[in-house]
């Protein structure tokens, strides 16, 4: 199976990737994903926290760097409003599609048609890979972007990612038109949310300002809404690493590894999981919502003791709160759960009320419910 790692755009990830493409095995890293250069007048979807924006010679050469390894460069630029709809951005935006051209980026991903309709004329020799963020779950929706000739790969919705009969029907659709059909492995963001459409926005601002929003985290309200309905983490479009091969099996050309936001050590050892094909840990870990891999253990006390009225004094001690929430949670899928052994189609089938499947503390279930409430009502919806 082909894998795509994320680009944070951190200086040692080059020395990691080199690393990573040592380690033997029947998957292979064909791509790298990110946008390193600065965002001012078109989205990203992904701030740049690791580094500062790099230049355009910069970006050049840290595609060479990779294209060394035997790694192409996905160029991601997909944030999901259409901004060159916006005209002080047009010009911009028609501009940086010109020197994509150029350039030895021979990739790029799009989250809205109106930009990828402009990368078809100003950029056409550059491939096209089409957002998850598109929603793409059914073969008329593959069958409209796949007649953009610049359209190479769609990354189909979450929601596809635990139906295989469904993926079959996307690939041999997408076959008909020369284009492959990839998914995300380790999101961890749930297939139904009520807030999802909201959240793409949302990340596309903040790859501009994220200083100019009142609190930058997307994920609060799915982390609590899961910890209230813990029976639905097992309903998580997850892609565990032993289940590559059947993603292989059925024509899936390319699986996607989040994300951009998370350290160099976290990234080679999530992406070295998934290339050795074996996790025998808590899936969640693997993901960039839940994973635990860098914070500090808390016990009860320490997660009750939690100052809730100094958290929300500031916008930092909020995302201070974000950052760890995963340990607070401190939920576990059982490694033997087989995620594949349904279609994530829930209208008649009970299995995810399977208690023994996915393990919590009750007692700090409850005290982090309340912390999660207080923080709802008195800051982010305050």
């Amino acid at each position: 199976m082909k894998l795509e790692m994320p680009d944070n755009n951190a200086e040692n990830l080059v020395e990691a990737a080199k690393r990573l493409v040592e380690i033997s095995s029947r998957h292979i890293i064909t791509e790298i994903y990110g946008k390193p250069t600065k965002n001012s007048y078109m989205g990203s979807g992904r701030t740049n926290i690791f580094a500062d924006d790099m230049t355009r010679a910069d970006m050049a050469k840290r595609v060479e760097s990779f294209r060394e390894l035997g790694i192409g460069y996905n160029y991601t630029i997909n944030g999901i409003v259409p901004r060159a709809r916006i005209l002080e951005n047009r010009e911009k935006i028609v501009e940086e599609l010109k020197w994509l051209e150029t350039s030895p980026i021979r990739k790029i991903t799009v989250a809205n048609y109106e930009l990828a309709r402009l990368a078809e004329k100003y950029c056409p020799s550059v491939a096209v890979v089409v957002s998850f963020f598109t929603e793409v779950d059914s073969k008329e929706k593959v069958r409209q972007w796949a007649k953009l000739s610049n359209v190479k790969t769609i990354i189909t919705a979450t929601s596809t990612y635990r139906n295989l009969s469904l993926l079959k029907e996307l690939v041999a659709v997408g076959k008909e038109y020369g284009v492959g059909i990839g998914l995300i492995a380790n999101l961890g963001c749930m297939a139904e949310c009520a807030r999802k459409e909201e959240h793409a926005i949302i990340k596309d601002m903040a790859s501009i300002n994220s200083s100019a929003l009142h609190y930058g985290a997307c994920t609060f309200y799915c982390m609590r809404y899961l910890l209230d309905n813990p029976e639905k983490f097992l309903q998580l479009p997850l892609i565990r690493p032993e289940d590559l091969d059947a993603y292989d099996k059925i024509g899936i050309e390319i699986i996607k590894l989040v994300d951009r936001v998370q350290t160099t050590e976290w990234i080679e050892r999530v992406v070295g999981y998934y290339l050795k094909g074996a996790y025998d840990g808590n899936i969640l870990d693997l993901t960039c919502n839940f994973s635990r891999f860098n914070l500090k253990k808390h016990s009860n006390a320490e997660v009750a003791g939690i100052d809730m009225a100094e958290t929300m004094q500031s916008k930092k001690g909020v995302l201070g709160y974000r950052e760890m929430l995963p340990e607070l949670l401190s939920v576990s899928i059982d490694h033997s759960h087989d995620l594949l052994s349904c279609s994530n189609r829930c209208d008649s089938c009970s299995g995810c009320k399977n208690p023994s499947a996915v393990s919590y503390d009750e007692e700090r279930r409850i005290t982090v419910l309340k912390q999660l409430d207080r923080l709802e009502n008195e800051y982010l919806f305050s």
